[in-house]
């Protein structure tokens, strides 16, 4: 099956997203074959000057949840039934097909990797083999079963999986590689919702010893390590182990910076949860004080390591933690936003972040990430120029994902919260002064 994109605008990300006009991409199957050229196809899809960006790459969610705020995993009777029933063959199969659902809202909003950061059944890995086998069509998927980490630690009670002792935090790892997992999750700190203090989110949980144990592991068994982390102390020790990406980040000192370069670490910022949890209305974001203040804490250290990073050519990824509350799974295209508005990243450099930076901090970057000859065909074609402004990346015209292609994909959102993050003003900042 070959399928022809004539008269495209083509952001060439691998040339600082220079775009070349009115040019063809000729797609066989899976693989882009050739562009420039006009060729005899199949299928003849003229876009008429609409512009053409690889398929965005989206490096931290979770597909359990739709973004809108619930009660279920906020602790209490309901969290505890919820993990109860998830446990029996009929939860399995039903947050299996939820995870169907949010990876096709993924899809069709533009999104043709994911990498899913936690989950509860191996669902994930279920989903992911469907969509290899070629039952559903979905975005090329890396997932990394449960987290692991120490009791009290970020997910305990959820999706992690939980010990004090390293052979049987070591043993997580095994059973995680045996399920099919891709990469290896474990969470160094707690988080904002489960700080126990006001000033102090992201405690420390797991040690240096525990960290590098399951690092050196999972590394000897050819997997990489990300971490959730959110505070300077869980950088240090996070890095100090071996961990390959860092969750979220925090204030990176000197000697972090040195440790990202020298371990060839990268940082995925997630800033989708903490802009509106930090700026809406507690009346909508349903977060207490101290939880509010944590947030904005995480977040200013998010921005300032983003920076950071940016200044001394640390990897910079990005995700958006969908499933987290006011975090949709549709719209990735405002983690770009955020990391242009508030961390000041040039458009063009935001694209290619999500895009090819995305693909290499993922382990690929020779089968994704760029549009050019050989390369997967994954793709996102988008009536106005994003270079000019991100909104553009909202409503995609044609979505292909390892060459199944989406014509107009339509996404159902929910208004009134797209309301609410369309109401904050980026321009004029977001975090008190006291954070």
């Amino acid at each position: 099956m070959k399928t022809l994109f004539k008269n495209v605008n083509l952001i060439d990300v691998e040339d600082n997203c220079a775009v070349r006009a009115n040019t063809n991409v000729l797609v066989e199957n899976d693989k882009i074959v050739a562009i420039g050229e006009e060729a005899k196809a199949d299928r003849v899809i003229d876009v008429k000057g609409a512009y053409m960006l690889p398929g965005l790459i989206n490096l931290h969610v979770h597909l359990f949840g739709s973004g809108a705020p619930s009660k279920a995993l906020g602790g209490g009777p309901s969290q505890k039934f919820l993990m109860q029933f998830l446990k029996t063959k009929l939860g399995a199969f039903v947050m299996d097909n939820i995870i169907k659902k949010t990876v096709d809202i993924q899809l069709r909003s533009g999104v043709t990797t994911v990498r899913a950061m936690g989950d509860f059944c191996y669902s994930d890995v279920r989903v992911r083999d469907k969509i290899k086998a070629g039952e559903m069509v979905g975005p090329r998927m890396l997932v990394s079963g449960p987290a692991i980490t120490v009791p009290t630690g970020h997910g305990d009670g959820t999706f992690a999986v939980t010990s004090d002792d390293i052979p049987t935090l070591c043993s997580y790892v095994d059973k995680n590689i045996e399920a099919g997992v891709d990469w290896i999750k474990i969470c160094v700190t707690g988080g904002v919702m489960d700080a126990k203090e006001v000033g102090h989110p992201g405690e420390l949980k797991m040690s240096l010893e525990q960290t590098k144990a399951v690092c050196d592991h999972a590394h000897e068994r050819g997997f990489k390590v990300a971490s959730h982390t959110e505070s300077p102390e869980g950088l240090e020790v996070a890095l100090k182990g071996g961990v390959d990406t860092i969750e979220h980040g925090a204030f990176v000192n000197d000697e972090c910076a040195e440790l990202y370069k020298a371990h060839g670490a990268a940082q995925v910022i997630t800033l989708s949860p903490c802009i509106p949890l930090s700026t809406l209305d507690p009346a909508i974001t349903k977060l207490d004080d101290k939880a509010t203040y944590n947030t904005k804490i995480v977040g200013q250290g998010m921005i300032d390591g983003a920076k950071r990073a940016m200044r001394d050519g640390i990897a910079l990824g990005l995700g958006t933690d969908a499933s987290c509350p006011l975090c949709m799974q549709y719209n990735t295209w405002r983690e770009l936003d955020y990391l242009h508005q508030v961390c000041g990243m040039p458009i063009a450099d935001t694209i290619r972040t999500a895009t090819l930076e995305n693909a290499r901090i993922a382990d690929l970057g020779d089968i994704t990430g760029s549009i050019a000859v050989g390369k997967a065909a994954d793709l996102l074609v988008v009536k106005e120029n994003p270079l000019e402004d991100l909104k553009a990346l909202r409503d995609p015209m044609y979505v292909m994902a390892n060459g199944n292609l989406l014509e107009q994909p339509q996404q159902k959102k929910n208004e009134q919260i797209e309301g609410w993050l369309d109401s904050i003003n980026l321009k004029e900042g977001f975090f008190k002064k006291e954070a």
